[in-house]
Order: structure tokens, then sequence, then C-alpha cells
């Protein structure tokens, strides 16, 4: 694919929106017979397999994972999750998804690099009616110094399989909120985790309260947002009478202690810095994520 999908202008100012605000969205990236193809699959699946309670806010979480993932399982390199509703389903969609060809191309251009997924993606579905998604953050390594890095180690890449509004539960963000603390982070529960799945959580928490910095992220279906897992995420409910369902995929990016190639600021200190190795993972922000 010979042919820009962005200016080298344009490509710039998406690269510098993920930078500075956490996100940026790309229009028209997943398209035609491939949108169609996700479209229809996302349709079937979630006809057929039941959301359990738990996933209520989030809506669902259901695994698909491409015949890699299958051979590690097998082997035993990769282990099953212990709840049942997270156990994966193999298509060959997955593959197809994550190697993309405008995927990579439009990635390439606006300066990932390094980037490596998990041979998985993941149907998120907000069900006709359903309430609204909390705000969280998904990073998980905030005892390693990378955290406070301005680039992103991790983003996510969303395909919503319908057009999003307010009204139908559109993603929302709080730019700048990867790098920056804000007394939301203090106050809320680690993401995905029992407190929130809990039957006793209900949208008077805090974690479901408007913010005053909050910016909604309509989208046309094929849209491509990329965002940091550091920044404070939510969406509205989605109030109409049809499913809100989205792909969503997982990528490493600039692995640690490398710097993006096209990085013209100081070089952070933070990739120098000593550090004792976690043997586990924590969602809750560390002393990285400055005021």
């Amino acid at each position: 694919m010979s042919q820009r999908i962005l200016t080298a202008e344009e490509a710039r100012i998406k690269r510098d929106d993920l930078i500075r605000d956490g996100y940026c969205v790309i229009p028209g990236i997943l398209t035609g017979e491939a949108l169609t193809r996700a479209q229809e699959f996302t349709e079937q699946f979630l006809d057929t397999h039941v959301v359990p309670r738990r996933f209520r806010f989030q809506g669902s979480d259901f695994p698909l994972i491409n015949e890699v993932r299958v051979n590690q399982i097998l082997s035993g390199e990769v282990l099953l999750a212990d709840r049942k509703e997270k156990r994966p389903y193999f298509t060959s969609l997955t593959d197809e998804l994550l190697d993309n060809e405008r995927q990579a191309q439009v990635c390439a251009e606006i300066g990932l690099e390094g980037m490596k997924h998990g041979n998985a993606v993941l149907i998120l579905s907000k069900p006709a009616h359903g309430p609204a998604l909390y705000w969280h953050q998904d990073h998980m390594e905030w005892h390693h110094p990378k955290s406070a890095l301005p680039w992103p180690n991790k983003v996510f890449l969303s395909y919503y399989m319908v057009d999003t509004t307010r009204h139908n539960g559109c993603l929302r963000a709080i730019p700048g909120t990867h790098r920056r603390r804000i007394e939301l982070h203090d106050i809320l529960p680690d993401a995905h985790e029992e407190e929130l799945q809990s039957d006793a959580m209900t949208e008077a928490h805090p974690a479901f309260h408007d913010h005053p910095d909050a910016v909604d992220l309509p989208v046309k279906a094929g849209d491509l947002i990329v965002a940091d897992n550091r920044v404070l995420h939510a969406a509205w409910p989605n109030q109409s009478d049809l499913r809100r369902p989205l792909i969503l995929q997982w990528w490493d990016v600039f692995p640690y202690p490398t710097m993006p190639s096209w990085w013209e600021g100081e070089v952070p200190s933070e990739l120098s810095m000593e550090f004792e190795p976690s043997d586990g993972w924590t969602r809750t922000p560390s002393a990285y994520l400055k005021a």
C-alpha cells in the first residue's frame, strides 16, 4: 500500500494529539468488506453469547484469539483465566483485524513503533439501554518508571461497529490524564475489579459522575481510536434500542527503554532510572503519575 492515508501534517497532528491528550481519532480505517465482516461476526456472536451480570457496566469482555494463541494455550505457555466467562474463542477474524494493512499503515504514519500484540482482540458491547461505563484507566504497571514517560508504552485500538453518539453511549476521555494526576485518580477503585463489578455498585458512585474536563468522542463505524492505556476514559449509557458493540485490540509500543525515533524533546530521566522489577501488576497509580 503505497499511497498515504494521512498527509505528513495530518499524521503529525494525530501523533501530537496522542502525546498531549492521550488519544486520537483517525476516520475511516476499517472499511468496506473488512468492516462488514467484523460487524456481521460481532452481531452473530453477541446474539449467541450471554453477558454475565458482572460485566453490566463494562458491557462484555469476550476474548477472540488466533491460532498462535490457541497453540500457546495447548502447550501450557499461556494459562487460561480462572473465570469461565473469560475463556477465549477462536476465530480467523482475529488475525484479519490484527494484520489489517490500513491499520498497520496509519499506525506507522503517526509514528507508533515496536508494535506487538497479544494474538487476541476483545468484543465489548453496550446493550440496548445499558448503563454507563465507569471512569477508569487500564495501565497495570504503575510500579515501573515507564509509567512517567511522555509517550505510551501500551495503546488500545478501538473500532465501533456502529456510529456512536452520546445517545447510544459514545466513548469519553479526560485529556491529559495519562500523565497528570487529578483528584479522580485517588478515589477510583481499580478498573474492572470486584468493587466495580459487584452487585452493590450503582451509578451513584463517583466513578460514574460527570467531570468538567471530560470530552465526548463520537465516531463513525470503522473509525480508529488510538488511546494511551493510562488515560482516564468512560462511556455514556446506551439510551437507544440497539446494542453498541466495539472491537478492541491491545498493543505494546515503544518497548522500554527505547525512545521514539521522532522524539525531539529532552531524554526523560526515567529511561535510566534504577528500579526493582515487580513480580505482580498494579492498576493503582503510583508516584510516577504527578499532579
